[in-house]
């Protein structure tokens, strides 16, 4: 359960959108990464101030369409479009507040950027998160839209982030339909912040 907060961390690493034209989808990566990571490891910010520097910027830098559309699966299509908004928003927000909770464990780590391959509107990028505690391959697959780069899914020792939430929240919906996933997800984002620290 620890790899996929440390994916969640890896795929909310808040892109700004003046830095995306004109270069490729690593240098990209690095050049946020790098100012996330100078965020996480000031030894004078506690765990608030992390969150509260690093909080709000998700939303703005993934592709909300392509990964609600990936995450949701068959049932996006059965979705109307005022349940596809919903989920959208529910989602991303979920994501975020997961990584804001385990921000602690990014403390002290780096990235290194290992491999890049691009073919037409999308690429992967290949890199290595390191900590005194862990070495973790990530890889982000990225679209690039309107000449802009964003990440639509992240797959970690094997584990893509949208099979994974794709599988769970799947079974919740052929049990207790949208209404119930939203439900789930609603409750979620309710719960105080930092409520997930230690899961």
């Amino acid at each position: 359960m620890k790899r996929i907060f440390i994916l969640l961390f890896l795929f909310c690493l808040f892109f700004s959108t003046s830095l995306w034209a004109s270069s490729g989808p690593t240098l990209e990566i690095k050049k946020v990464v790098d100012a996330v990571l100078k965020v996480l490891n000031q030894p004078d910010l506690d765990y608030a101030g992390k969150r509260l520097k690093v909080s709000g910027m998700v939303q703005k830098f993934i592709n909300i369409d392509s990964i609600s559309q990936r995450t949701l699966g068959v049932h996006w299509k059965r979705a109307s479009p005022e349940q596809q908004a919903r989920f959208s928003r529910l989602f991303v927000q979920v994501l975020e507040n997961t990584y804001l909770n385990r921000i602690e464990d990014y403390s002290g780590g780096t990235v290194e950027y290992i491999n890049e391959r691009v073919k037409e509107d999308k690429a992967i990028v290949d890199t290595v998160f390191v900590s005194d505690k862990l070495e973790v391959p990530v890889q982000y697959k990225m679209v690039l839209q309107q000449g802009v780069w964003q990440i639509y899914d992240v797959v970690i020792e094997n584990v893509s982030l949208v099979r994974n939430y794709r599988s769970s929240y799947g079974d919740i919906v052929s049990s207790e339909g949208l209404e119930g996933l939203f439900v789930r997800l609603e409750s979620k984002l309710a719960e105080p912040a930092g409520s997930g620290k230690k899961e």
